[in-house]
């Protein structure tokens, strides 16, 4: 059967990193089946419940701690609301929290850790059935060495190494496994991306076979089920990864994978059809299938979330017709769980609902509507967000209507996070900039009998509770982004004095900070304020106004990074601002926009002198002509 040798978990991850690979039924493992048995077993205990957590921090209504979910809380509260204090070295599944929920699943992982097990399930996967196909070269990154004339990795189901990669996915997914996974086994990402490079060399072979639906019995050419199968691997391995490198909210060592983050062509296919079996409850049929218990709707809805958060995937996406897809389930899940929660309880909860709230948030820019923003898409290509209308011939119902109404609903909703009520603010702010256009039927794989239709369309029930949903006339519209916004790195700067003290960078530290937009400066200051209806995009815009001038927004001085210093046309002159007796010496308490009038000036309805161009203040208003020096 399977050896292992009782150790500390710390200890033990990467003692045989090393370590040559492992072949059930060698002189290491002279008992193939027994070990094989006990591989199904740890897969099935580890597999997660369909509302385990995703994050250390999931308590609904508290916002994400700095760090994302790699950084531990404080404190502890278990059911009896003891407070369990988190020792230095967490080596006991107390300490590792699973106290908070007793998930059965997250036990199971952890007591892998502990046994020591680890270490050989690595070597397992790393077990290749031809010698002459392992990777020659030493770069990670690297694809050189692979052989394109057979498959690896194209395990059938119950193998063993199909049960070992199942059973790492599911320790990633566990919050505190991971984080131990992340810091102290590196051996994991080395096996991961190792498949990956394998999948990126036979990407059009694996796009291919996921547009192929066979023949019309149903029956597929061999060289189609041995794809098929590779692919349901590279899934799992590409699962494994985002939860463990992405589901951070700090991404500073993301530069050390280089591209193993990034997804293939073939990929958005399989994220895709996972979530729509998973949307559907539904088992996923032929090659490289899999039963409709395999993935969790929360698992799947969070590594989209993961996936998501590295901004060249949402490029991947945005570049074909799956970024609509994608943006027509993810809508989806949200109107359920906003309109038809009693029927979808068990298998979304808020953490889940927040996944795909703050996805379609993401995804939003990638959609915006030339016509309607007054300049080219940023990012090099006009994709359409959603289609024009849902529902049938004779019920359709406008898309951007649906969004919007789902969006209001999902926000009077009890019990929403913090995080989910920014986001949907953000979309609510921004769909009448979006580009809606085309049908649902477009959406559909030719040839295939799923995803289907349906899938990405809402039914007759679902536009039924949509329609009677009000309110989405009083939500404001909110600021057109501008086009220096994009693309553009700028630094965010401590000033001595005036708003020295006004905010700090994150983590506490002050100084200077880049960022390589000021779309993506907004969301991180945004993602800093309490609960509010704050518009991104009018802080960026605000940003992209100030940088290199002489003013300070939010308590900092802003810097184009690329030495070519400001470009903007001015809107109003340098002129001193009302508050002539504002010094340097002057602190405030809170972040604020530079005004040129008092509040309630700036709250005055705009003249016909008022121009387009003017900026936003954070709160979303455009300074009126009266306040610039240009309109007077």
């Amino acid at each position: 059967g399977i050896r292992y040798r009782t150790s500390n978990a710390a200890s033990s991850l990467n003692e045989e990193e090393d370590a040559p690979p492992l072949s059930l039924g060698s002189d290491d493992c002279p008992f193939p089946e027994t070990a094989r048995w006990c591989l199904s077993a740890l897969k099935n205990l580890t597999r997660p419940g369909k509302l385990s957590s995703s994050s250390v921090n999931a308590a609904v209504g508290n916002p994400d701690p700095p760090g994302g979910d790699t950084a531990a809380a404080a404190t502890i509260t278990n059911p009896n609301n003891d407070s369990i204090k988190e020792q230095e070295q967490v080596t006991t599944s107390e300490e590792m929290g699973f106290l908070t929920n007793r998930d059965a699943s997250a036990v199971a992982a952890h007591a892998i850790l502990d046994a020591g097990i680890l270490p050989l399930l690595l070597r397992i996967l790393k077990h290749k059935e031809d010698a002459a196909t392992v990777p020659t070269s030493k770069n990670e990154n690297s694809t050189a060495g692979y052989s394109t004339g057979g498959f690896l990795y194209s395990w059938q189901s119950n193998t063993a190494q199909d049960a070992a990669l199942y059973t790492l996915m599911h320790m990633a997914s566990v919050p505190q496994v991971r984080r131990v996974l992340r810091e102290d086994c590196s051996g994991c990402v080395e096996v991961l991306v190792s498949i990956l490079n394998y999948g990126k060399v036979i990407s059009d072979r694996l796009k291919n076979a996921a547009m192929s639906g066979g023949d019309d019995g149903g029956n597929y050419e061999e060289e189609d089920v041995e794809l098929g199968r590779s692919s349901l691997q590279c899934l799992k391995a590409r699962m494994t990864l985002s939860y463990l490198v992405l589901s951070s909210e700090n991404n500073a060592n993301l530069p050390k994978y280089g591209s193993a983050t990034t997804l293939a062509d073939h990929e958005t296919h399989s994220i895709v059809d996972l979530l729509s079996h998973c949307l559907q409850g539904r088992a996923k049929e032929g090659p490289g299938g899999y039963s409709a218990a395999t993935f969790t709707l929360k698992g799947a809805l969070h590594v989209v979330k993961c996936i998501l958060s590295e901004p060249k995937n949402r490029e991947m996406f945005a570049s074909t017709i799956n970024g609509s897809r994608l943006n027509a389930l993810l809508l989806k899940a949200v109107a359920q769980y906003s309109l038809r929660s009693e029927e979808i309880t068990e298998i979304m909860d808020a953490e889940a609902v927040e996944h795909a709230v703050v996805s379609i948030y993401w995804m939003t820019m990638y959609g915006l509507d030339e016509s309607s923003i007054g300049f080219s898409n940023p990012f090099g290509r006009q994709s359409i967000f959603l289609p024009a209308t849902f529902g049938d011939h004779g019920k359709k119902t406008e898309a951007m209507s649906v969004v919007a109404k789902v969006f209001t609903a999902y926000l009077n909703k009890d019990g929403i996070t913090l995080r989910g009520q920014h986001a949907a603010n953000q979309v609510l702010f921004r769909v009448i900039y979006l580009r809606f256009e085309g049908s649902v039927a477009d959406m559909a794989y030719p040839g295939k009998t799923f995803p289907s239709k349906s899938d990405f369309d809402m039914d007759d029930k679902l536009l039924a509770a949509i329609k009677i949903v009000s309110g989405e006339e009083l939500q404001t519209q909110g600021a057109k982004p501008k086009e220096y916004i994009f693309g553009r790195a700028v630094s965010q700067n401590e000033k001595e004095g005036i708003g020295s003290k006004v905010f700090s960078s994150v983590g506490g530290a002050t100084g200077s900070k880049s960022f390589s937009s000021a779309l993506i400066a907004a969301e991180d200051l945004a993602a800093q304020q309490p609960a509010g209806p704050i518009d991104d995009i009018a802080i960026a815009n605000n940003i992209a106004y100030y940088a290199d001038g002489l003013d300070i927004y939010y308590g900092f001085v802003w810097k184009w990074e690329d030495g070519q210093g400001d470009l903007i046309e001015r809107i109003y002159s340098a002129a001193e601002t009302e508050n002539e007796d504002l010094n340097e010496s002057t602190e405030r308490s809170e972040p604020y926009s530079p005004p040129r009038m008092g509040l309630l000036g700036r709250l005055k309805i705009p003249t016909p002198r008022a121009d387009d161009n003017e900026p936003f203040s954070i709160f979303g208003f455009r300074c009126g002509a009266q306040m610039c020096g240009r309109g007077y």
